[in-house]
């Protein structure tokens, strides 16, 4: 099945914070955001004891992505979240504990569709400065954050994190500049992950950190042609995978992470 049993015994205790770095939580992940299409992802989080927010779809959006939860909201750790007008609105009630602010004008076609596909990890956020929201750009600016400029507007999507300096990434041109940036980086081979009948999708959107020790991949990672490489890659950062063999690894928008066990 996987490394991991996918059911495991709960934890009684309810305890939880804000996550404090986003796609990085210490714990297990308590409550996340998911696409509402995704019903395979969320009945296998659930499993594992995560409180799946869904995220609906979008009318606004390409149905391949439309309740892709990296395209629609940005969270900024805290119980800080900037989430597209649309989503807000029907959310909000699941979201009261939450700060948040809207941002309008999320939409496909490329680029209005990536104005909050950005990939904060540490104290960087990579996305295209192009064309990403000035409500991230603002909150970077006034928090001492660094903006790392691609030319990849579907940033979060491309980049898998493992933790505060490591990735994942089919895409040679962020591989290439996040290892600049002192990053560690596994270039991996593109494809082999399913998004529509149309289109590849990105590992970033395939997976999603679950704890800091457990990385979740929404379909068989074995089927990857790399699958040993990203083991060995994973394995020297003491992080082990969590995945389902009975389906594809699948582009699902991954989650957005908000609480954690304490």
């Amino acid at each position: 099945m996987s490394e991991k049993p996918l059911k495991v015994l709960l934890n009684n205790c309810n305890r939880k914070n804000f996550i404090k770095a986003p796609n990085l939580p210490q714990n297990r992940v308590k409550d996340c955001i998911i696409g509402s299409a995704y019903t395979n992802e969320i009945k296998e989080l659930t499993d594992l004891g995560i409180n799946c927010i869904k995220l609906p779809a979008s009318p606004f959006l390409d149905d391949e992505i439309s309740s892709h939860s990296d395209i629609q909201a940005f969270y900024k750790g805290n119980g800080n979240l900037i989430i597209s007008k649309e989503a807000g609105e029907k959310l909000n009630k699941k979201l009261s504990n939450f700060n948040l602010t809207f941002q309008e004008n999320i939409k496909s076609p490329y680029p209005d569709d990536v104005r909050l596909n950005v990939a904060f990890i540490g104290d960087k956020i990579i996305c295209n400065k192009d064309f990403v929201s000035q409500q991230i750009i603002d909150f970077a600016n006034e928090n001492g954050i660094e903006i790392i400029h691609t030319k990849q507007g579907y940033s979060r999507c491309s980049l898998c994190i493992v933790n505060e300096s490591t990735v994942i990434t089919e895409n040679p041109g962020l591989a290439y500049l996040l290892n600049i940036c002192q990053f560690n980086v596994l270039k991996i081979k593109a494809g082999y992950v399913y998004l529509s009948d149309k289109h590849n999708g990105f590992i970033g959107g395939a997976s999603a950190k679950i704890s800091k020790n457990e990385l979740y991949f929404s379909g068989n990672i074995e089927n990857h042609p790399d699958f040993y490489q990203i083991k060995a890659f994973l394995d020297n950062y003491n992080v082990s995978m969590i995945y389902n063999k009975s389906r594809n690894l699948t582009d699902f928008g991954g989650i957005i992470q908000l609480t954690e066990s304490v």
